[in-house]
């Protein structure tokens, strides 16, 4: 299927749901910001729920904390850890948008999901790589904890290969699920549906999502925000 027909899905602010970030207070650090500052990101996946986790992967239950406890407590208390809730302000802000990719003229996605393109990139930033003390580009590694080397593949991409858009697996998904990093100016996301509250009741994704880590949903009456969106939405999205 040719990207611009391929429904993808996004969790964004109420405000702008499906638009960049906004620059006041920008801090560029995202996976793929440009370390020249000149451009922003922003980001959707394939699957709704995997737009969801990427999101909320900083508030899932941490193990560190869960090692600390057992530690104190014993595994048999395992079960009395509170997981943290997704709460009603986030669901109340946050919207999942089914979305489209549009590119602009003559520019291309980096595929780093096809293991040819890695190589090449591999060979390209050898030095980055040493430098950062990794033997290849392990896109488990850099998309988690090594900004400096996703926004530097980023920077050259843009400079040197005009790239609009960089497809990556995701690093939350045990199955590595695409995830798409849009670079302004080169390309944007159109909606390709209704806008989905995530609000009561909650979606079906959001609820998969929630059971699949462990952690209740606050309750979250619609916001009379939503309400006034000019954007209609739906209450429910299949996954």
């Amino acid at each position: 299927m040719d990207l611009a027909d391929q429904t993808l899905w996004r969790v964004g602010h109420v405000s702008n749901p499906i638009g960049f970030p906004p620059r006041a207070g920008y801090e560029f650090s995202h996976r793929f910001d440009d370390r020249d500052k000149r451009w922003r990101t922003v980001y959707c996946a394939w699957t709704p729920e995997t737009a969801l986790r990427e999101v909320l992967a900083d508030v899932r239950p941490n193990t560190a904390t869960l090692a600390r406890f057992l530690r104190r407590y014993g595994p048999e208390a395992a079960a009395e850890l509170a997981a943290r809730p997704i709460t009603r302000a986030w669901r109340q802000l946050s919207l999942l948008a089914p979305v489209r990719i549009e590119l602009s003229a003559g520019a291309r996605v980096l595929d780093l999901t096809d293991a040819r393109e890695v190589h090449r990139l591999e060979t390209l930033h050898a030095e980055l790589l040493v430098a950062h003390g990794m033997g290849r580009l392990d896109l488990h590694e850099v998309t988690t904890r090594r900004r400096e080397v996703t926004q530097a593949v980023a920077t050259r991409a843009y400079d040197e290969e005009h790239v609009g858009a960089i497809r990556y697996p995701s690093s939350i998904d045990l199955a590595g699920t695409p995830c798409y990093a849009l670079i302004e100016g080169r390309a944007r996301l159109v909606l390709a549906g209704d806008l989905l509250p995530l609000t009561d009741p909650a979606p079906e994704a959001l609820e998969n999502v929630a059971a699949g880590w462990g952690m209740p949903l606050d309750s979250a009456p619609v916001a009379l925000r939503a309400r006034r969106l000019a954007v209609p939405l739906r209450r429910h999205v299949s996954s």
